[in-house]
């Protein structure tokens, strides 16, 4: 008897669930940041969240990611202009806006 009841208290395991290797790349851009519009010498703040939904300024982009590689993120808004943002070494470094043709470097941490 003691050994059947030691076999019902063992209870399989579950596989742990497999994470997607988009949500695994998503883990290098997730985060808040800023960067510099040198132009107006205005700061902008940049956070992207988990699920890779993008925000700036406190305002959600419209739009999706259309790719992403440990090299960078590219994300097309509803107007069909690109946002890439680039990582070296594991972490963001650029934003490079297709609507401004601007390229910005962030400053990691988000400074406000």
């Amino acid at each position: 008897m003691t050994t059947l009841s030691t076999m019902l208290s063992r209870k399989k395991q579950a596989p742990p669930t497999p994470v997607s290797p988009m949500l695994e790349l998503a883990q290098l851009y997730t985060g808040k940041f800023a960067f510099v519009d040198e132009l107006t010498n205005k700061s902008h703040q940049l956070i992207v969240n988990p699920t890779l939904a993008i925000k700036i300024d406190g305002r959600t982009l419209p739009g999706q990611v259309v790719g992403i590689t440990t090299d960078a993120l590219t994300f097309l808004d509803h107007y069909g202009y690109q946002l890439i943002i680039t990582a070296k070494e594991g972490h963001p470094v650029t934003v490079y806006d297709e609507a401004e043709d601007a390229t910005y470097q962030i400053i990691v941490p988000e400074t406000k």
